[in-house]
């Protein structure tokens, strides 16, 4: 059996969004907001 060598382990990068952040992004059809606070 030959040695294999596993690929080397990468770790994940964390990204971290503020609320403000996430309302650019995805626009309010899908945060559910109107204006700044306002929930459906």
């Amino acid at each position: 059996m030959e040695d294999r060598k596993l690929p080397e382990y990468e770790t994940p990068e964390v990204i971290t969004y503020t609320d403000e952040e996430i309302f650019e992004k995805l626009g309010p059809a899908h945060t559910g907001s109107l204006r700044g606070n306002s929930v459906f």
